[in-house]
């Protein structure tokens, strides 16, 4: 198991003299090395650089494979986005949102838009309807949209130089998804 996931240290180490990567996956070991059918784990990836989260998640995944019933508290969702089969969101004690990880995300529509060096600029992005503003990150663009109809018409627009290297009309991730939920008043 200390190979599996890489651990740096002695067998003999103690927990505490490790570093916080190799503590949390020692923790996961004591977790997965009797193979449960039900495992709970909180923050499981908090503070792991992304080839420790990958060893983690392939030690959870493989767990998940035998049929054991995985329960974990995340406010990361990419992890819970890779992860899960089913989710429930809650803020206050309370579910605002339950259901697969594709129910959910297409229970908000298509409702952006990403690119890759489109034919516009940003100016001329950010005035095409439908768009409710314009991301830019390199040559990298994501169009929140406020109509998911307009998709079609937008890739007219971005298109009509010929190629273009990315369009993808997607649903909200679920980060979004949370930032949104999270920051509704309550109802």
């Amino acid at each position: 198991w200390m190979a599996r996931f890489e651990v740096k240290g002695k067998r003999t180490d103690k927990v505490k003299d490790l570093s916080k990567g190799n503590q949390q996956k020692i923790q996961l070991i004591c977790a997965l090395i009797f193979q449960p059918r039900l495992l709970i784990l909180d923050e499981p990836f908090s503070g792991l650089d992304p080839v420790n989260a990958g060893l983690l998640e392939d030690g959870i995944r493989a767990l998940q494979e035998s049929g054991a019933a995985i329960i974990f508290s995340s406010h990361d969702m990419s992890n819970v986005e890779a992860l899960s089969d089913h989710l429930v969101m809650l803020k206050n004690g309370r579910t605002v949102l339950a259901g697969t990880v594709e129910e959910i995300r297409d229970s908000y529509g298509r409702t952006r838009i990403s690119l890759e060096r489109p034919s516009l600029d940003e100016a001329a992005l950010r005035a095409l309807p439908g768009v409710a503003s314009v991301v830019r990150h390199g040559e990298h663009y994501l169009l929140p949209l406020t109509d998911p109809a307009a998709g079609r018409d937008i890739f007219q627009a971005v298109s009509q130089g010929g190629y273009i290297a990315e369009f993808s009309q997607q649903a909200p991730d679920l980060d979004e998804i949370f930032r949104m939920k999270v920051g509704e008043a309550d109802a």
